[in-house]
């Protein structure tokens, strides 16, 4: 469903107005340009001349922002799949505050867990439980963009051409950059001690060596692993799906595994039956992605099914949403005069575009992600 916004100029303040950007001029800009792309010839003419001799470079920058943002927060990813979401204040490292519940169980709490809020008799003073932060295995927030130009002459032997184009170049590059935040954080953050070790399956007698490739065997003895993990001393509990993500052209192969049932033998006085039984990998879903490579493939709770946060996609308050410039460095003219952007640059005649965000991500827990190399040892 596309979002709503009080603001539509501006998307409830993620882009703000540059110099010689106005509500009235974005709309004539979408007006002109909407013509032109339905074939007005006197429109194209337009977009030609305004673009050179008027601010329509900036409202242009503007609308395409406004119009990109929209496709981009629509658009389909498979990080959101794995990865919960979180805004930061800061570039600074980022921190999980938790707190650390350290009291004394023989005099508070009537031998109740450490982590449970202990009971307190009449007239007792309460005990501290003091707050602690954590930097997770992740990159952080960074900063990533590029530029790209094109000569006076190539946009005026097709403008409409580059109008088009431009947005969903943008989107693609934004998009690609926060699937590798996240998928780079995933498999960056775990180490020898969050695989897959050897286990023989108590339902099945099957045995599975560490390390080992994908099988239905591989995947039961996994997701029992999984679920009796532990941080800080406590189960690491789910309660929900779990993703099996995989490189890209397995997971056919993993909806096959996780699709079949293994039979179940019912004896019914002298009679024996088979009869087809259950998939212990019902929870499972899988997600394939081009950054996991090889024969690896991991398993992580989705999103939410944890109380503590496992794997986040992290954004910058300050700039949420891919920001594109032009840039205008075309110096003036004699006389007087500033030469707007799309005149072309004072150096070469080129038109100068600038794309920048902010993002990364941060595995928090590894411990509640489980992989394997699949090379079986």
């Amino acid at each position: 469903m596309a979002k709503t916004y009080n603001n539509p100029y501006t998307l409830d303040g993620l882009y703000k107005f540059h110099p010689g950007v106005s509500k009235a001029k974005i709309r004539a800009t979408k007006a002109l340009i909407e013509s032109a792309m339905q074939g007005d010839h006197i429109a194209l003419g337009k977009v030609q001349e305004a673009m050179t001799t008027s601010d329509m470079p900036f409202n242009f920058a503007q609308l395409t922002n406004l119009a990109f943002y929209e496709q981009f927060d629509a658009a389909e990813r498979t990080w959101n799949q794995i990865a919960g979401d979180r805004v930061s204040p800061t570039l600074d490292k980022v921190r999980l505050y938790s707190l650390k519940l350290d009291w004394d169980e023989g005099t508070l709490g009537d031998g109740d867990p450490e982590f449970v809020s202990p009971n307190i008799s009449e007239g007792s003073a309460y005990p501290y439980a003091y707050v602690s932060g954590e930097e997770g295995q992740g990159a952080g927030i960074k900063k990533a963009g590029f530029k790209t130009d094109f000569t006076f002459e190539a946009f005026h032997s097709d403008p409409l051409g580059f109008i088009q184009a431009l947005p969903g170049l943008m989107l693609d590059a934004a998009l690609n950059r926060e699937e590798y935040d996240v998928y780079s954080a995933l498999t960056g953050g775990v180490g020898a001690s969050q695989q897959l070790q050897a286990a023989t399956i108590a339902e099945t007698g099957e045995t599975v060596v560490a390390n080992a490739p994908l099988s239905r065997e591989s995947l039961i003895a996994a997701i029992q692993q999984l679920k009796n993990r532990e941080f800080n001393g406590r189960k690491i509990q789910i309660s929900g799906r779990i993703r099996v993500v995989v490189p890209i052209g397995r997971g056919d192969y993993v909806k096959f595994i996780t699709n079949s049932l293994i039979p179940v033998t019912v004896d019914d006085g002298p009679i024996r039956y088979n009869v087809s039984g259950y998939s212990p990998l019902a929870e499972l879903d899988v997600v394939e992605s081009e950054y996991v490579t090889g024969s690896n493939w991991y398993l992580i709770p989705a999103p939410g099914t944890v109380r503590r946060p496992v794997l986040e996609h992290l954004t910058w308050s300050v700039q949420r949403a891919p920001e594109l410039r032009v840039s205008n460095v075309t110096g003036n003219y004699v006389g007087g005069g500033v030469v707007d952007p799309f005149e072309g640059s004072f150096e070469n005649d080129s038109i100068t575009f600038r794309i920048r965000q902010y993002g990364g991500a941060i595995l928090w827990t590894p411990n509640a992600v489980l992989w394997s190399t699949g090379a079986g040892s």
